[in-house]
């Protein structure tokens, strides 16, 4: 899918060899992972897909819809609070 040899790629994921920093690129960009998660798995919150779909469309709003975006997330973390009383 990224147009590389099968052998180059083979030679990634058995050998241990390190890819060219395209590649490396191509690849996460491919598998919708970051570099951080990448090279630091154990390091913070691993976003799963939901969560990475989830902020792509954060990214397209406007200050207007992110303001109704922010009010949801409230009232989802208070019912949560309420829950647990």
């Amino acid at each position: 899918m990224i147009e590389i040899d099968p052998r180059y790629l083979t030679n990634i994921e058995n050998k241990g060899q390190h890819p060219s920093l395209q590649v490396l690129y191509d690849l996460v960009s491919l598998l919708n992972v970051s570099v951080d998660e990448f090279f630091l798995p154990a390091s913070g919150q691993v976003k799963n897909t939901n969560r990475r779909r989830l902020e792509k469309q954060l990214d397209t709003f406007n200050d207007k819809e992110m303001v109704i975006m922010e009010s949801v997330a409230d009232g989802i973390i208070k019912s949560k609070e309420v829950e647990e009383d």
